[in-house]
C-alpha cells in the first residue's frame, strides 16, 4: 500500500514538472502621475510608419486643438497627461485625462467629439476617458463605449497631420488609416499641482518594448 501511494505521488510531481506554462506575459510597468501617450500600431500602418509617434495637440482656435501624432524625437516631445479623479472615480470610469497648458498652467482635457475626432481642449474633457483598468493588462488610453483609436493622415488648418479618432465597437477602420494603442510612457511632471491627480501604471520606454516576446 505504501509503495502504491509513493508511486502516485511521484507521478503527480512528474506531471506537474512537465505541464506547459503558457500564462500570458506582459511588459513590466512602473508608476507615475504623469505620462505621455505613445502609439503602438496594432493593425495597418501609414507611410512613413507612425509606430512610436507621440500624442500632441494641433491648435485650431482659442483653447481648442485636435489630437494628433508626431514623431517621438525626444523625451520632451508631445503633451504630458495625467488621470484626474478620486479612487472611486477611476474605479467606476468617471475620471478624465488632463494635460496642463497655457500661462499660468491650467487644465486641458481629452475630448471625444461627435464625429469621432479627438481633441485636447481647455477644460475637463470627456468623462470616462482613462487608462485601461483591470482586467486589461496593458496601460493604454481607454474610453467608455469605445473599442479603441485609429489614426489617419488629414489635411488640417495649417497642412497635413496624423489625426487621432476614437473607434466605436464594430466600426470598420477607414481605408488608409491605422489602428493604434496609445500607451502610457512615464514622464516628469509639468510642475503644476494636481489635487486629484492619480498615480497610474506606465512604461519606462514604449519604443524599447519588443512586443514579439509578449502576449499582447
Amino acid at each position: 500500500m505504501i509503495s502504491y501511494f509513493t508511486a502516485i505521488f511521484a507521478l503527480t510531481i512528474s506531471l506537474a514538472d512537465t505541464a506547459p506554462t503558457s500564462s500570458p506575459v506582459f511588459p513590466p510597468r512602473s508608476t507615475s502621475e504623469s505620462f505621455r501617450l505613445v502609439a503602438n500600431v496594432t493593425s495597418g500602418d501609414l507611410s512613413p510608419s507612425i509606430k512610436d509617434y507621440v500624442l500632441t495637440s494641433y491648435h485650431i482656435g482659442a483653447g481648442q486643438a485636435y489630437a494628433v501624432l508626431t514623431p517621438n524625437i525626444s523625451s520632451t516631445t508631445g503633451r504630458i497627461f495625467y488621470q484626474n479623479g478620486t479612487a472611486e472615480d477611476i474605479r467606476y470610469r468617471r475620471s478624465n485625462v488632463l494635460s496642463d497648458g497655457g500661462e499660468p498652467l491650467f487644465p486641458f482635457g481629452i475630448v471625444l467629439n461627435e464625429d469621432q475626432s479627438v481633441s485636447v481642449n481647455a477644460g475637463t474633457g470627456t468623462t470616462g476617458v482613462n487608462l485601461a483598468l483591470f482586467p486589461d493588462p496593458i496601460s493604454g488610453l481607454s474610453a467608455v463605449g469605445k473599442e479603441g483609436f485609429y489614426a489617419c493622415e488629414k489635411t488640417l488648418l495649417y497642412g497635413p497631420a496624423v489625426q487621432v479618432f476614437a473607434k466605436a465597437y464594430e466600426e470598420v477602420t477607414p481605408e488608409g488609416c491605422a489602428d493604434v494603442k496609445l500607451l502610457a510612457q512615464c514622464s516628469d511632471s509639468s510642475g503644476a499641482e494636481h489635487p486629484y491627480g492619480a498615480t497610474s501604471g506606465c512604461y519606462a520606454d514604449v519604443a524599447g518594448i519588443d512586443w514579439s516576446v509578449y502576449s499582447a
